[in-house]
């Protein structure tokens, strides 16, 4: 075929004539959309536009046009010429054709078009076909996505995971394994470095056979397998769970591991543990039991037989308790059981000689799922020679004994007579000291605690003192750096012989992140109950609102539903940030970006504003009608412009805010009369809901609405300055 000279006011090449009559029923037949082009331009210059020379249906249909053969491309569509010119006379200038890929204008669609330079009746022309590809483009980036969220949750795993490949010899025997992939854990978990793409021979050519041969199993039967098992040569005890991955070769298996080596020595420590554990409990002198839920049958576990035969039928205070405690050891034990509270009690018992002892018995309760008593584990102590010679009882032995009692944390032993108090090393650091830096009294403790607490807690010391009751206290003390904390203190008093106190020992935790996380909770059930209440009542309006503007059930609940989403992102824009207010332009943009509106349709324009949450509700709703009614008649629909401005001013000593919508479109679209929920809103709810104004207003040149209202900081009751 010749070769036909192609002449465009500058441009020369070679381009393959056509049969005309040939080419044009098979160019009306193409099932893509195509047009050809005939450049237009003057000698020595660009092309300054392109003739429309043939156009098939497909591109009429695909443009909703009628055949535009004769005008040009900058008649029809002056934005497709200035995005496509240079594509086109870069192709008709090289001579060579071209595939590109480009998205619509809407950023919705995506599309191929092949341009192809050619002889058309004569002409020196172009043809371009259009093929819509968003679907394909779509599973392309959905295959990308996935793959990278495959890879994010692959390295996520805290547990080592790789894919091999197992590696058999000619007689199917398994030799060895290669690493295919591995996460970012892998490293950490199984101590080898830059495994991928070779061998575990070649990585550790000492490492243990049984694991190729049990890999080899499950590549061989396709069985999975958990195990846990240890590699000397590795150092390491290893949880793994090996599966394999397709059904046949490549043999490759995908396994998940764990390093549990501190896990198996844990595992042997506490085995250890409990068998000595077992041996003090066999080699004590205590009492080992265990009670029924009331507390009247016990049967003893192990340490010393010292009430003689106990079974599991033996009622313990009938058989084993003196009989003047009885009473009142009964008593104490229907009090532990209704507070649910552990069983603490001196009393007297009854030895198997039949000799009168003292036992100090501690309880405590096993709770099932509803926290309802199923039994109680304790020791009982004799105490008899304590009570023969408490005076010379060591001071260290009494610490032990009431810091197993009350917690073991900041310990204080007070001699009553003396006034010398001990402090533990704790005692010292929770009142905010070093150990040892001040020498502990009565004087020093009273100004520690917090002047509104002081009086109180002086009143319960007294208390306890007169009534032998332990001291039970929750207050704050006041620390040398100006902080304050909450601590919760229990003491015990003891008395001689003459019933005079002598020592109150005694314990304290801090309570002061118990209580913050109190508060904290309290004020975020008060500010959701606040939210939930604005927001039925704005949905309860909303949908009061909306049912006068529709005739249809589905037209309503369409136009509610977006109502309630644009609520809903007000909604989602103050969990973000609670305690706060809205800014307006992170919810103007927002809003916009719901309605894909393009950067080229809108001009937004206005200071930092921050808005109450009731405020951002109503104006998040407006906006949401003006794009939505803008869509479908407006701007937004057509190629019109928005214009979005605001400003902030003093009227009367209070800032208000006036915000203003102005679209500009085709006089066709803006001479519609649109009354409905959006126009209330603006007219009526502004001024009601917010004290303000609003007005809206179709011209024939578009739309504007306007909105004033004062600024009121609404707050939340979670920030400590509202």
């Amino acid at each position: 075929m010749l070769g036909v000279s192609v002449r465009a006011e500058g441009m020369t090449e070679q381009f393959p004539p056509t049969d005309d009559s040939l080419f044009a029923a098979a160019f009306s037949a193409l099932p893509d959309a195509a047009c050809i082009f005939e450049p237009i331009g003057v000698a020595g210059a660009a092309v300054s536009d392109w003739r429309y020379l043939a156009v098939n249906p497909a591109l009429c249909t695909m443009l909703g046009i009628i055949d535009p053969t004769g005008g040009t491309l900058n008649e029809r569509f002056p934005k497709m010429a200035a995005h496509w010119g240079p594509d086109l006379e870069r192709v008709m200038l090289s001579g060579t054709p071209e595939v590109l890929v480009r998205e619509g204008f809407q950023r919705t669609t995506v599309f191929e078009v092949a341009l192809s330079p050619l002889s058309y009746s004569g002409r020196t022309a172009l043809m371009a076909r259009v093929r819509d590809i968003t679907s394909e483009h779509q599973d392309r980036e959905m295959r990308r996505e996935a793959d990278a969220r495959y890879k994010r949750l692959f390295d996520a795993i805290d547990e080592g995971f790789c894919i091999i490949e197992v590696l058999f010899d000619a007689n199917s025997n398994p030799v060895d394994y290669r690493f295919i992939e591995v996460n970012d854990a892998f490293v950490d978990q199984s101590g080898l470095t830059d495994p991928v793409g070779k061998t575990m021979r070649q990585l550790h050519p000492d490492i243990e056979d049984k694991w190729i041969a049990t890999y080899g199993r499950i590549a061989t039967t396709g069985v999975a397998e958990r195990f846990e098992d240890e590699s000397p040569a590795l150092d390491r005890w290893f949880d793994v769970f090996a599966f394999p991955i397709g059904d046949t070769a490549p043999h490759l298996l995908g396994i998940l591991f764990e390093d549990v080596g501190k896990r198996k020595a844990m595992e042997l420590a506490l085995r250890h543990s409990e068998n000595r554990l077992q041996s003090l409990i066999n080699a004590t002198s205590d009492l080992i039991f265990r009670m029924n839920p009331e507390g009247s049958l016990m049967e003893q576990l192990g340490g010393k037989n010292l009430l003689g035969e106990v079974s599991g039928q033996s009622d313990w205070i009938e058989h084993f308790v003196a009989p003047a405690d009885r009473a009142n050891v009964r008593k104490r034990v229907d009090e532990a059981i209704a507070a649910s509270q552990p069983i603490e009690i001196e009393h007297r018992y009854l030895k198997p000689d039949g000799e009168i002892g003292w036992l100090y018995s501690r309880a405590v309760p096993v709770f099932d799922e509803e926290r309802r008593i199923t039994e109680w584990f304790g020791m009982s102590t004799d105490i008899t020679s304590r009570h023969e010679a408490a005076r010379e009882l060591a001071h260290g032995a009494q610490m032990l004994r009431v810091a197993s009692e009350i917690g073991k944390v900041g310990l204080w032993d007070w001699n009553v007579k003396t006034g010398e108090i001990y402090w533990s090393d704790e005692h010292y650091r929770m009142g905010g000291y070093e150990p040892g830096e001040v020498v502990p009294n009565y004087e020093l403790w009273a100004q520690t605690v917090h002047p509104e607490d002081r009086e109180a807690s002086a009143r319960r010391v007294t208390e306890a003192m007169e009534s032998g009751e332990d001291y039970i206290n929750e207050y704050r003390i006041c620390r040398p750096d100006g902080e304050v904390v909450w601590v919760s203190a229990r003491g015990r008093f003891l008395y001689d012989e003459q019933g005079k106190p002598v020592r109150m020992l005694g314990a304290m935790v801090d309570t002061t992140q118990r209580r913050r996380e109190e508060e904290w909770q309290r004020l975020l059930v008060a500010e959701l109950q606040h939210r939930v209440r604005n927001l039925i009542g704005m949905v309860r309006s909303v949908a009061r609102l909306s049912a006068p503007s529709h005739r249809h059930v589905d037209e309503y609940v369409d136009h509610l539903i977006g109502r309630l989403q644009a609520m809903g992102r007000t909604q989602s824009t103050l969990t973000r940030s609670p305690g706060r207010n809205v800014d307006l332009s992170e919810l103007v943009r927002e809003e916009l970006l719901v309605h894909a509106v393009q950067p080229d349709q809108c001009h937004v324009d206005g200071p930092e504003i921050a808005l109450s949450p009731h405020a951002a509700e109503i104006v998040t709703l407006a906006i949401h009608e003006l794009a939505t009614n803008s869509i479908k008649y407006g701007a937004l629909g057509d190629t019109g412009y928005i214009r979005i401005v605001w400003t902030s001013e003093e009227r009367d000593g209070q800032p208000w805010v006036s915000f203003r919508w102005q679209e500009t479109a085709p006089l066709s679209k803006t001479k519609q009369n649109r009354r409905g929920f959006g126009r209330k809103l603006i007219e009526e709810r502004v001024p009601y809901e917010l004290q303000g104004h609003g007005r809206f207003q179709v011209h024939d040149t578009g739309v504007l609405a306007e909105l004033e209202f004062p600024l009121v900081d609404a707050g939340s009751i979670l920030d400590p300055r509202s």
